[in-house]
């Protein structure tokens, strides 16, 4: 088993508003994502990276959301993966990616996160949680994984229609890196 330490941020929505993102109001809906379709759309699909997105550009951050994917060699991505590798040395990429295809060619299975944030400060991958969701250990592999072979932290955020004031925490997390453990 492997353990690995991370920061929950726990941000508050209001219920109203998800109720709205479900009902696809293209007052609160971004309208790129009002033309998506899918059996998630009803149960708020893209609610959640929207909202963490916001919540981290409001702190003078940029946010890569679903316009990446860190483990392919070649995606529709490419762009924006190439950005994300001018923030990191190309020896500890070329080593992450090594790592991630030994793993893969073992049938592990790794998720990329849902959102890449960065300033002229720091740089950290964030996956995004609400209700009874919670992190598999595909996506926590991915977080160990770019913590020791990139450098970069990853962040767990958390929205809750029950708390007021954004909380912060620390979590330690365990997982298995090989499928036996995978629920």
């Amino acid at each position: 088993m492997h353990s690995l330490k991370i920061s929950k941020i726990t941000i508050p929505y209001d219920s109203q508003l998800l109720l709205q993102w479900k009902r696809r109001n293209p007052a609160v809906v971004p309208a790129f994502l009002l033309g998506r379709k899918g059996a998630g759309i009803s149960n708020g699909y893209g609610f959640g990276e929207w909202h963490a997105e916001q919540y981290f550009r409001s702190h003078g951050y940029h946010v890569f959301t679903d316009e990446f994917n860190f483990l392919s060699q070649k995606s529709m991505f490419d762009p924006y993966n190439r950005m994300i590798a001018t923030l990191i040395d190309q020896e500890r990429i070329a080593a992450f990616k090594q790592e991630v295809a030994r793993l893969i060619e073992g049938n592990v299975s790794i998720e990329n996160p849902d959102l890449f944030v960065y300033n002229l400060d720091s740089i950290f991958f964030v996956e995004v949680k609400k209700g009874r969701d919670h992190l598999r250990e595909s996506q926590l592999r991915f977080m160990y994984l770019a913590k020791e072979y990139l450098g970069i932290e990853s962040v767990l955020v958390y929205l809750s229609d029950k708390i007021l004031e954004v909380e912060v925490e620390e979590i330690e997390e365990q997982f298995s890196m090989t499928e036996l453990q995978e629920a």
